[in-house]
């Protein structure tokens, strides 16, 4: 074992809500120090094993845990997750979303959200009240290489623009849709190019809201999501 490699043993969690469990027991380690940054956790047979949970479960804990910030991925050799070390502003809650990644497919939160944010996008052009949105996109100007930062940028931007909305309802359903919408900009924003890209993306959204172009707000939205977001075109991208 070589000293990156974690002695540290994590006991059994138990019965009840696994999710939830599994950060909470990792997080705390994290915070204690008993997982100091760059110790390299073990593989997820193992974690698995010693936890007590099943390897789905296991695995949408570790993508929460390192979309917040507090693990990251090393490819290749000598690769593994790794204890990172944010700095205390990355940190993020983490609480079990009203629906579950595991229990959805991509293709069904993106169906809801191509129904949801372009509508949202033109609701928002009626005021064309801009602030919270540039907030985000000035977030994720100053996200630079900080994964974790981008995605919590991206993330308050899909928020504002739902929330502008003035419909509850709208707000509502994307509420439900948190978890798996931040699973997925934790995969897209691995690319070192896209979120300068989705930030021009999401910037050509925000100047047509302030001219009051509901329509052509609505279509932008609804390119943004196919051309940034969609994960079925991942999918065919990783193939």
């Amino acid at each position: 074992m070589s000293a990156q490699d974690s002695e540290f043993v994590f006991a059994p969690i138990g019965v009840g809500r696994g999710f939830e469990k599994i950060v909470a027991n990792m997080r705390g380690a994290i915070v204690r120090g008993d997982l100091p940054a760059g110790q390299r956790l073990p593989s997820e047979p193992e974690l698995a094993q010693q936890l007590g949970v099943s390897r789905p479960m296991l695995r949408e804990a570790l993508k929460a845990l390192e979309v917040s910030g507090y693990l990251e991925v090393r490819r290749g050799y000598g690769g593994g997750r790794f204890v990172a070390m944010p700095e205390p502003e990355e940190f993020h809650a983490i609480t079990a979303a009203p629906l579950s990644t595991m229990d959805v497919e991509p293709r069904h939160v993106m169906d809801v959200r191509l129904a949801v944010e372009p509508m949202a996008a033109r609701l928002n052009a009626q005021d064309g009240d801009t602030a919270d949105l540039e907030r985000a996109l000035r977030m994720l100007e100053m996200a630079g290489a900080r994964p974790a930062r981008a995605v919590a940028a991206v993330a308050s931007f899909h928020v504002a623009l739902v929330e502008g909305s003035q419909n509850p309802v709208f707000v509502a359903v994307f509420e439900s849709l948190r978890g798996p919408v931040a699973m997925s900009l934790g995969q897209r924003v691995r690319k070192p190019d896209w979120p300068v890209r989705a930030r021009d993306g999401l910037a050509h959204v925000v100047r047509l809201i302030e001219d009051g172009e509901g329509g052509a707000a609505e279509r932008a939205m609804r390119k943004y999501l196919l051309d940034f977001e969609d994960d079925r075109d991942q999918r065919e991208e990783d193939r």
